[in-house]
């Protein structure tokens, strides 16, 4: 009987026990959310624009907030475009050129409040704010001055220097977020407190969706924003899905589980032909690669042996099936894209920027020998992150300058490598760039080129070139802009710290996905015009 009623005992403990586990799990459990599917690599560390964030962050950005001008997608062309967003009007003033009088839109945040003048002027100081370690903090800072609160919906912004309109739509699309948060007053110090701590995590934004749940390691949701000052977005949700390995994800975007995948390589592309039913949104970032020459290693402290290295690569020739296809790449000659002028003044009818180097292998085999490289070897450094296609890429330039003479060894490093030995260090021969994060306009371009520059790695140092750079940065009318750009390309092609080579159109693939229009290196831009639906 003792036996009986022991194992009676034991059995109702192993009953309770499932049960509480059971019970217990379906408390824990969440259920994947529904919506249109975003496969990505990893997911924001972040959603507080302000502070420093991965480009996952970055990107996502674009759901929750907006700024007083905001860049989109031009439906009937598919181009980038700027327009107002949280602004109903922005007005120069005629005299002094620097200073904007700004009217705000009629808009409410996420949890109801409405957008207000201090709102602005608090995001900004947020921004100059030195603890939040703000990366936008000293861009936006070269530009503006001040911004200051009139009354509820009329601020002044005062630029550091006079600056046409065209020149300050792009810094006021800063993205605006609220003084106030959960009912009390957030700190200028976005790292002072939990209120702020929370609001990185659970922001609450003008955009066009609205933060709806973040599992850790899993997934980010968003619901469409049904107040939305341009419109109701067209989905109801959208889910970015954690999906570390590119194979599974291109697996799960075969098998329609996923309806977009923007991690991508130009190589995957004709297996992506192949699927059927799926969209191929191009578009050409303002990004480019080229090759960072050490201007302090000793075969290369004269600009004659950089530009003999510049000559010696034709990059159309780098990639066979890639880089010589104008679909798929723009040839550059030099610090700025090749189609800068056309890109951006269509309607001045701009001579485009010249290329510089030498040409024909003879000339080119002189130039190598003339500076003393011929017969000598060099390393040509890549990071893991740009894959076979930088493989691709740095084999292509080592065969080529094995033509003119010049042996280059191959080398693919870690990321954190990569980054410790050339931009920390810089001991490096030759470093294979990828250059990305610009305007329009290209104005992060100085802190590459002048001496003391952030991302200056290749030991350049030249007065002249700095205050050209000045000058260039702080010229106001176009036709005077055009020309001091182009005596800009001239002055770094004369010093050639780098080998220009292209510009490559990004291809984000979509199944399921109405209305989806990609232009810059943030899909989000039009995310409010996705439905679901097409192929």
């Amino acid at each position: 009987m003792v036996q009986k009623n022991r194992t009676v005992l034991i059995v109702a403990i192993v009953v309770g026990l499932v049960a509480l586990f059971a019970g217990a799990f379906f408390l824990l459990y969440k259920p994947e959310p529904k919506g249109l599917k975003v496969g990505i690599s990893t997911l924001p560390d972040s959603l507080n624009p302000v502070l420093a964030q991965n480009n996952v962050g970055l990107n996502a950005d674009e759901l929750v907030f907006d700024g007083l001008v905001n860049f989109e997608i031009d439906q009937a062309s598919g181009s980038l475009i700027s327009e107002f967003a949280l602004a109903e009007s922005i007005t120069q003033d005629p005299a002094t050129k620097k200073t904007y009088q700004v009217a705000l839109k009629d808009v409410a945040w996420h949890d109801g409040r409405k957008l207000s003048a201090a709102d602005v002027e608090f995001s900004f100081a947020a921004y100059m704010e030195p603890k939040n370690e703000s990366p936008k903090r000293a861009y936006l800072e070269s530009f503006i001055e001040s911004v200051k609160a009139v009354d509820e919906q009329n601020l002044v912004i005062e630029f550091r220097k006079p600056l046409p309109e065209f020149r300050a739509y792009p810094v006021l699309s800063f993205k605006i977020i609220p003084s106030e948060y959960k009912g009390k007053k957030l700190a200028a110090d976005l790292r002072a407190g939990e209120l702020e701590r929370q609001f990185a995590v659970s922001p609450v934004g003008t955009g066009p969706f609205v933060l709806d749940s973040w599992e850790i390691g899993k997934w980010v949701s968003f619901k469409a924003n049904p107040t939305y000052f341009r419109r109701k977005p067209a989905a109801e949700s959208l889910v970015l899905q954690n999906i570390i390995d590119p194979v599974i994800r291109m697996n799960e975007f075969q098998q329609k589980r996923i309806n977009l995948i923007l991690e991508t390589s130009p190589a995957d592309r004709a297996a992506v032909e192949k699927m059927g039913s799926v969209d191929i949104n191009s578009f050409l970032p303002f990004s480019f690669y080229q090759v960072a020459i050490n201007a302090k290693a000793p075969a290369f402290r004269a600009a004659a042996a950089r530009a003999a290295l510049a000559a010696a690569v034709d990059p159309a020739s780098v990639v066979p099936g890639i880089t010589d296809k104008k679909e798929l790449a723009l040839v550059n000659f030099g610090p700025f894209p090749s189609n800068l002028f056309a890109r951006n003044f269509a309607d001045y009818d701009v001579e485009p920027l010249r290329d510089p180097w030498v040409e024909g292998e003879a000339a080119v085999k002189a130039a190598v020998a003339d500076a003393g490289l011929a017969g000598k070897t060099f390393a040509l450094m890549f990071p893991d992150s740009m894959g076979e296609f930088g493989q691709s890429v740095a084999e292509g330039i080592a065969a080529q300058l094995g033509k003119a003479g010049i042996t280059v060894e191959v080398k693919r490093t870690g990321d954190q490598v990569f980054k410790r030995l050339v931009q920390g260090e810089k001991s490096y021969d030759l470093a294979l760039q990828y250059c990305d994060g610009f305007d329009n306009l290209y104005s992060d371009l100085t802190k590459y080129y002048k001496s003391k520059g952030s991302l200056n790695i290749y030991g350049l140092a030249d007065p002249e070139l700095d205050a050209l750079l000045d000058k260039w940065d702080a010229t106001v009318v176009t036709a005077d802009w055009i020309e001091i750009t182009r005596e800009l390309h001239e002055r770094i092609c004369a010093a050639a710290p780098a080998i220009p080579l292209f510009s490559l159109e990004k291809d984000v693939y979509s199944r399921g996905i109405s209305n989806i229009k990609i232009a810059s290196d943030n899909p989000f831009l039009s995310a409010e015009d996705w439905s679901q639906g097409g192929k």
